[in-house]
């Protein structure tokens, strides 16, 4: 799996944003539903259950 960088994500993030009109809070929800979905499928179904979730300040503590 690549991993982007810090840099390489902000120019990711601006571009869907600005390129293709997606916008930000849409992209922080599908990263937040997405990374809920990888949860699932790798500890189960999450009903009842609670999951820390730490996230860094600004638009990165959205995603969470």
């Amino acid at each position: 799996m690549k991993l982007a960088t810090a840099a390489e994500m902000q120019e990711l993030d601006r571009t869907a944003i600005e390129g293709f009109g997606i916008p930000g809070i849409v992209l922080m929800e599908n990263a937040g539903r997405g990374t809920v979905d990888c949860m699932v499928r790798e500890f189960g179904p999450a009903a009842g259950k609670l999951a820390p979730v730490f996230v860094g300040p600004g638009n990165n503590g959205g995603d969470g």
